[in-house]
């Protein structure tokens, strides 16, 4: 019971040593805040990409999606994908779209193609579930 007292005293005088620097405290309306500043930096547009998209057939065919070119061999895909890269530098990119039911190492042949070229590559396989 005496500690509940205590605190409750402590609480009050607290309170009007709070309310008495309020009321002595000397705030001006008119001051002046100094907000910080900071510098733009320049607006950066990366360059756009151009992406081939290679599509793969069941039987491991080759061909370009948006163009609708077949290429019937690896070394025409070799071809197709370095006339892109010449063309288009380090914007080019490659997309290298593989079906379902499309054995892996086809896929794996095209990216290691890629490499060898020395365009970025990414691999979508479509899954599909029974």
């Amino acid at each position: 019971m005496k500690q509940s007292r205590f605190l409750l005293r402590f609480v009050d005088v607290v309170l009007i040593l709070l309310f008495g620097f309020i009321v002595i405290s000397d705030i001006d309306e008119d001051s002046d805040i100094v907000l910080p500043s900071s510098t733009e930096t320049a607006l950066f547009q990366p360059g756009a990409e151009v992406v081939l998209f290679i599509g793969i057939g069941t039987n491991g065919e080759f061909f370009d999606e948006r163009h609708n070119i077949m290429l019937e061999s690896e070394e025409n895909l070799k071809r197709y994908i370095r006339q892109h890269k010449n063309r288009y530098g380090d914007l080019a990119k490659v997309r290298i779209r593989a079906n379902y039911d499309t054995l892996a190492q086809y896929a794996i042949r095209a990216a290691e193609i890629c490499d060898e070229i020395g365009i970025k590559k990414a691999i979508d396989v479509r899954i599909v579930s029974r």
